[in-house]
């Protein structure tokens, strides 16, 4: 009796390239601190990794230091010394919400929400906070508005978005967060979700290629490949009297349907 033979036809693929690049700088610069520190060294990188604060903090914003505007951005890749804790739990909450995410909006969508959720949020904190900003906190609270953002658009709230909001806000006030960081990291995570009302550049090319389909048979004069002719049907089928629901004025009929 012959034996069968498995094979593993997997093929790795970087499915998410926003959220793992965003995910493995993190942690880099994690490690890279790390060492830092345990080698006795002043950790000079994660002074970088930091946010502005007002005039009466530890480090306030110089409208003329060109690092003071980067530190508006790039304080989202940072941790605090003793908190790798804080850091690995918004780390899987970015990877668990983000590849989702990413799919829907696309890459570049969800890029310009980063964008946005940080600035805003550094800004906000260089005008009312004595404390500096450190980690993806902002992040992790616009995807979670985005994930909610799907349950909103078929009206519904969903109760699983308030217990993680609740849970998170919690997470924070017990790593030592205060109220004012919280609700800065909240208006930043709101204000960067709200590109999600944009329509995504995968959807616009699905719509349009869809569109396309009925137009390409035309130029063809009718030959198809089999590829183009399931696009085809589906198109039909979406468009045929059968998926609409009756009216009572409406005295269409089927009489039959189109094969390949």
């Amino acid at each position: 009796m012959a034996k069968k033979k498995f094979k593993f036809d997997l093929k790795v693929s970087y499915d998410a390239p926003v959220t793992l690049t965003f995910v493995v700088i993190s942690a880099i610069i994690f490690l890279l601190s790390f060492m830092l520190a345990k080698s006795g060294k002043p950790d000079s990188l994660g002074k970088l990794f930091i946010s502005p604060t007002d005039q009466a903090g530890n480090l306030p914003f110089i409208v003329k230091q060109p690092l003071s505007y980067l530190r508006l951005l790039l304080y989202i890749f940072g941790s605090e010394a003793d908190g790798a804790q804080v850091l690995f739990t918004n780390l899987i909450l970015i990877m668990l919400l983000g590849p989702a995410m990413e799919e829907r909006y696309g890459s570049i969508i969800i890029g310009i929400m980063i964008f946005v959720s940080a600035l805003f949020s550094g800004v906000l904190n260089a005008c009312f906070c004595s404390d500096s900003l450190v980690g993806a906190v902002p992040v992790v609270c616009m995807m979670i508005f985005l994930n909610a953002f799907m349950s909103f658009s078929k009206k519904k709230f969903p109760l699983s978005f308030a217990a993680v909001m609740i849970f998170f806000i919690v997470l924070q006030v017990f790593s030592g967060a205060g109220v004012i960081r919280i609700i800065i990291c909240i208006a930043g995570g709101l204000c960067g979700s709200l590109f999600a009302f944009l329509t995504s550049p995968k959807m616009k090319a699905e719509k349009k290629n869809n569109s396309g389909a009925a137009e390409n048979v035309k130029k063809r004069g009718g030959l198809l490949n089999r590829a183009e002719k399931i696009a085809y049907a589906e198109e039909l089928d979406r468009n045929s009297p059968r998926n609409k629901k009756p009216d009572d004025d409406d005295e269409t009929t089927v009489v039959g349907t189109l094969k390949f």
